[in-house]
């Protein structure tokens, strides 16, 4: 009974000597820093395939980490506090980078419209080449199709995932497809009217 006790007791000391350190990783900012000064991919899980992608952050962009549940990732604050998503570690530095990005990266200015990646187009000439590549079609019903059952999808106002949110939906909600594009589709919300791009890994 006495040994019972005493791990009780050990196992309760070691909580309480972990919980200071748990909480200095609660809500800390950090920034993101690539080597080549390309964005950072956010993922909904803690692995590097293509389909677990749910946006993007500039080089230098701060952000709120929630620790690191598995080495070599962190937790992170995404879409302004409506989830928490995951990052690679090594591309976030305590520090805000100073003096511009890197000097092997290259400007989006100098992208060429025709190579660049449709799913996150940032400039204008991006954005038109890809609105004129859209192909309109008999509107048809289509069921979102998060990456997780409890998950979201993102209705944006420009097919790019840099593009602002004006919509959310779950899992088996309906959309109706007015044009398709490379990437994306161009949906309407049938219940509110409003319209934008979703990208097209979400919806079936």
């Amino acid at each position: 009974m006495k040994k019972l006790i005493g791990l009780l007791l050990a196992m309760a000391l070691l909580a309480a000597l972990a919980m200071p350190a748990m909480a200095e990783d609660q809500g800390k900012d950090m920034y993101v820093y690539t080597q080549n000064g390309k964005d950072l991919l956010v993922r909904s899980s803690m692995s590097t395939t293509e389909d677990n992608v749910v946006g993007s952050l500039p080089f230098g962009t701060k952000v709120i980490t929630y620790g690191s549940p598995q080495p070599g990732w962190t937790v992170i604050d995404y879409g302004n506090g409506s989830f928490s998503a995951y990052v690679m570690s090594r591309f976030l530095v305590k520090s805000k980078p100073t003096g511009g990005k890197p000097s092997g990266s290259k400007s989006s200015s100098g992208t060429d419209s025709k190579n660049f990646d449709t799913t996150s187009a940032t400039t204008v000439e991006q954005i038109n080449t890809l609105l004129a590549s859209a192909k309109v079609v008999e509107p048809y019903s289509v069921t979102v199709r998060p990456v997780r059952a409890s998950g979201w999808v993102y209705m944006r106002w420009i097919p790019s995932r840099h593009g602002k949110q004006i919509a959310t939906y779950g899992a088996n909600q309906q959309l109706t497809v007015i044009a398709e594009l490379k990437d994306w589709y161009q949906v309407q919300d049938p219940a509110t009217g409003r319209v934008g791009f979703v990208y097209k890994s979400y919806i079936q």
